[in-house]
């Protein structure tokens, strides 16, 4: 199982979620951790400062985050809705 680290900015992110939504994006997040072979391409066009960043869709909302399979850790960066999520990106 991986490691889940959180940024500050997913930390915001999921207070300011509905609770049964941040509830469902918490067990996602573990559930990656216990299964990280299902996490496969990264976001194409990232700046380069967000390369590698990867996505999980959890219902209406998408989970940002990256992957390092050497050490074993998942860092969650954000978490928005679908229609936000990669405008705040840009």
């Amino acid at each position: 199982m991986y490691r889940i680290e959180t940024t500050p900015q997913f930390d915001d992110d999921l207070r300011r979620l509905d609770r049964t939504i941040a509830a469902r994006i918490i067990e996602r997040a573990e559930w990656l951790a216990e299964h990280p072979d299902t996490i496969r391409v990264p976001l194409k066009h990232m700046p380069r400062d967000l390369r590698g960043l990867h996505r999980d869709r959890v219902g209406d909302y998408r989970i940002l985050l990256w992957v390092n399979h050497q050490e074993q850790v998942l860092t969650l960066y954000g978490v928005a809705h679908r229609r936000a999520v990669y405008r705040r990106l840009r």
